[in-house]
This record gives structure tokens, sequence and C-alpha cells, in this order.
């Protein structure tokens, strides 16, 4: 066991994300030398100046064997020749194989993931449903169809998700059992297995966040998205820290369960009354979107897992300051709209509706994406007029400028250069890629 705390290497995984560079900025600024690694290149961590170098592997997905094959390749040509530590801190959805395959790792580094048998208890997410019902934990009903004419035992109205997928990819609404019909058979279609449907609960979403050495929770957070773009399915733009023990009671006893050494994000709804239950939705075991909100609410997670990874404990920290809000780079498109708001040069035509000015954009990607604002964001019922979505628009404003932004350009100035390839998608799809949808 290391227990020096002299600086070591780590090797930081999915390089494309904001997520990746959080934990670059972490450790980096500790003075721990940090690698990244990608199944593409040109990616945001490949320009930081806290990345000494980078290498591209296969994507796990498409090739998981040639993807370890590379990653164990690539470990050891950048293992360092003395005895300081060397961490493999995969971030997102490679976090599953590499747990697979961390004892073929293991001899040349450490793997800063969670036992592959602990994931297996919460995900693919169907082992969530068996678990959570084995320890009787606070969890909308779900069943796992294994045929279509296994609907009719659904309940409605209901959510159906992919059992093998994260970030919300496949995740529908389902009000009908017509409607449930078709997206089982699209689900299918898409993934080969069957999906779990879910009793839809009432309340609002809430994130915890967690690290833990052998199901003993050791540090902890939870956030809510004050605005998510678009408003119904979209990510998190303005969010807040809050007080967790509420959902910490529900999540102990699973992580327990799980024997879980490592970071865990779960998502919870709860309809915030004095005595209600938050309900308990999915496990992630990796890193998640919002881990800037977490970092900057006084919970280092990143330094955390690494001083796990290279002690076998985690460093005592302070509490999470609740009421700490950040904001995600996305202004820019909120900016797009409030110009053409601004810019409207017939003062009679500010009663026209939202959907009539939607029809004036003529990029489709954006004006898809801003298509249910007026839904949604604003008003519950009825059309929103230009005038009302104006109004909404400089509500957001205000509670933007509340919060510290996620793209830190002046401590990381040329990690704008590895944002080029997500422009470079919009000039010439009109969309985002799905890496950074997701």
């Amino acid at each position: 066991m290391v227990t020096s705390l002299s600086p070591g290497r780590a090797i930081v995984m999915y390089g494309r994300s904001l997520m990746a560079l959080e934990i670059a900025h972490s450790l980096g600024q500790r003075g721990v030398e940090v690698i990244g690694c990608d199944d593409v290149d040109f990616t945001v961590l490949s320009f930081s100046r806290y990345v000494d170098r980078s290498f591209v592997h296969a994507s796990h997905r498409k090739d998981p064997d040639k993807f370890i094959e590379d990653l164990e390749r690539n470990i050891l040509k950048h293992k360092p020749k003395d005895d300081r530590p060397y961490v493999l801190i995969p971030v997102f959805r490679e976090t599953d194989i590499v747990a697979e395959h961390a004892a073929r790792l293991a001899p040349h580094i450490t793997v800063a993931a969670p036992d592959y048998e602990s994931i297996t208890k919460v995900f693919p997410k169907d082992r969530l449903v068996e678990t959570a019902a084995r320890l009787g934990l606070h969890a909308p009903g779900s069943i796992v169809p294994r045929s279509e004419s296994d609907l009719v035992n659904a309940p409605l109205p209901a959510i159906l998700k992919p059992a093998d997928d994260v970030g919300g990819r496949g995740v529908r609404r389902i009000e009908t059992l017509e409607a449930l019909a078709g997206a089982y058979r699209d689900n299918l279609d898409r993934y080969g297995v069957p999906p779990v449907v879910q009793d839809l609960v009432p309340g609002k979403d809430y994130c915890l966040t967690v690290i833990c050495e052998r199901g003993d929770v050791k540090a902890s957070m939870a956030y809510r998205n004050l605005r998510k773009f678009p408003a119904q399915s979209g990510a998190g733009i303005v969010r807040e820290t809050v007080e967790d023990s509420r959902f910490l009671e529900v999540a102990r006893p699973l992580l327990m369960d799980a024997n879980w050494h490592g970071v865990a994000e779960i998502d919870f709804v709860w309809d915030e009354k004095p005595r209600s239950e938050p309900w308990l939705i999915e496990v992630n075991a990796r890193f998640w979107a919002g881990l800037f909100q977490s970092v900057e609410s006084g919970v280092d997670f990143p330094w955390l897992l690494y001083r796990l990874a290279v002690d076998g404990r985690v460093p005592e920290t302070g509490p999470a300051k609740v009421g700490q809000k950040t904001k995600v780079p996305t202004v820019w498109l909120l900016s797009a709209i409030q110009d053409i708001l601004r810019n409207e040069p017939e003062r009679e035509r500010m009663e026209r509706s939202w959907e009539d000015v939607l029809a004036h954009i003529q990029n489709k990607g954006i004006r898809e994406a801003f298509q249910d604002l007026g839904q949604r964001l604003g008003r519950r019922g009825g059309r929103m007029t230009y005038r009302e979505a104006f109004a909404e628009l400089q509500k957001i404003k205000t509670e933007m400028r509340e919060a510290k932004s996620e793209f830190p350009l002046r401590e990381d100035p040329f990690i704008i250069f590895g944002v080029m390839f997500i422009l470079g998608s919009l000039i010439r799809h009109g969309k985002l890629p799905p890496e950074v949808k997701f």
C-alpha cells in the first residue's frame, strides 16, 4: 500500500467529456501526471494544460476485445519506471468493461472502478429491479417484459428505458398500451434485449453522488437541475446542491449490500413533501454529468477516488456546500434565441406564438432543440407568446448569472480547440454529436 502523497500518474478515460476535464483539473492541480485517452482524437482533454499526453484506443462498444488489448498495451507503454502510484480512471460507459477485465489490468496499474460483481447487482437496469425488490427499497414498481404479451401487466403511464444503456438514451414516457407495444418493439430492434418498464412516479429529479469503501459511504453530495434543456428530457443547464440525508437513507442499504468500492451516481425522484420518501430510480457505476457541481460544492470526488485507489481509503472531507449553483456551457444557444427576440423589428408581432417563431429559425437542429420551450419551460397550458418566451429567457439569464461556469477557459484556455468537432457537427449537420447530447 502506498501512503506517500507524492504525485503519481493517472490515465483518465473518455477524454471528449467535461467530466474527464474536471478529473484532469483535480489531479493535475495536485501534481499528478495525467494521460488522456478516448476512441477518437482531437478531444477536449487532449488540449488541456493539465494533460501531458493522450492516446487513442478501439471503441469499447464496437470491438471490446480490441479495446482491452489497446488499453493494456498503452498502460504498459506509459507505465512509470519507478514505484510512483499509477492509476486507471474510467469515466463513463467504459467503466463496466474495464471493471470486468480489472484482473487482467491490475498487474500493471491500479484500476479505480467498482468491483464488477458489485456493478452486476445494479446494471443492466433489470438487475437493479431484482436487487431493489430483494432489499425492499423504496423504488417504483417495474417489470422486465420477456415478450410483448407481458405488456398487459405493465403500469401506465410508465417510463420505458433500455436495460443496457446510459445517459438517458432510449428513455421514453408511455401513456397507452399501443404506444408501449411500439416502443417495446423499437427497443428490441435497437438493443436486442427487453427494456425495463417502470411506474411513472410523481416528483422532481435528484442526483445523489457518493464514494464508498467496501459499502461504507465516506463522502456524498446531492444536486438537482434547476433548468434542463430541452426542458422535458435534456441535460441540466443550471444545477443546485441540496441536502442529501433523505437520499442516503435509501441508498445506504443498497451500497452496503453491493459492497461498493468507488464512486457512484444514484438517480431519485422526490415530490419534496416533508414526510415522503424519495424513489430510487437508477444506479450508475461511474462519474456523472454534474461532476463540476460536486467539486464546486466542496466534495472533490476525482481526488478522493485517486486517494482511494492509491491508499485504499478515502481521506476525510467536509460536507457539501448546500445552495451552490453552477451552469454548463449551453448559454450560447439561449443567447441566440434572445437575440431573435431582441431584434424583432415590429412590436405588434411580439404576440406571435412561440411555435411561429420557431418556424423562422432556419437551422433545423437548433429549432428542434427549442421546440418545447413554450410548452414546458414556461406556461404549462396553451400557447406561449413571443413576449412570454422573452420573459422566461430573461429569468434563465438571471439564474445563469448567479452560477459558476463549467467551461474554465480562463484557467485552461486551449481546451477551446477540443470543442471544434462539436461546432463542426453543428455546422455540417445542424445538430450536436450523440456523445455530447447525452
